[in-house]
């Protein structure tokens, strides 16, 4: 029963790392993430270039919306943090006409004397 016990504080502590994931499937379709503290709207458009995904966020000790812009060609995916929000680190994913947005996790480091 010990092990069990285990077993289950552990996919809770595992599950609590996790990460927030969307996938758009169409132009003009949208979702929203909420991990690391902050609550972002993600939709996509297509343009001539390919498709343009706009996110907008609000970091929680701010409140104040904040918004990121990109093409993605198929194929394309980047990577970064956001001003406001420390907590995640996003990633931004074109193959085919899909479009996946990953926020995940990370921790905090401060410094020290």
């Amino acid at each position: 029963m010990k092990t069990l016990a285990t077993a289950f504080a552990l996919a809770a502590i595992a599950g609590a790392a996790s990460a927030d994931q969307i996938t758009l499937t169409q132009p003009m379709s949208g979702a929203t993430l909420h991990d690391g503290g902050t609550d972002m709207a993600v939709y996509m458009t297509e343009v001539d270039a390919g498709l343009e995904v706009v996110a907008t966020y609000t970091p929680a000790e701010t409140y104040a919306p904040m918004r990121v812009a990109m093409v993605l060609a198929d194929g394309d995916d980047v990577s970064f943090g956001l001003p406001g929000a420390p907590g995640a680190h996003y990633t931004f994913a074109r193959a085919g006409e899909d479009v996946t947005v990953t926020a995940s996790p990370v921790g905090i480091r401060f410094a020290s004397n």
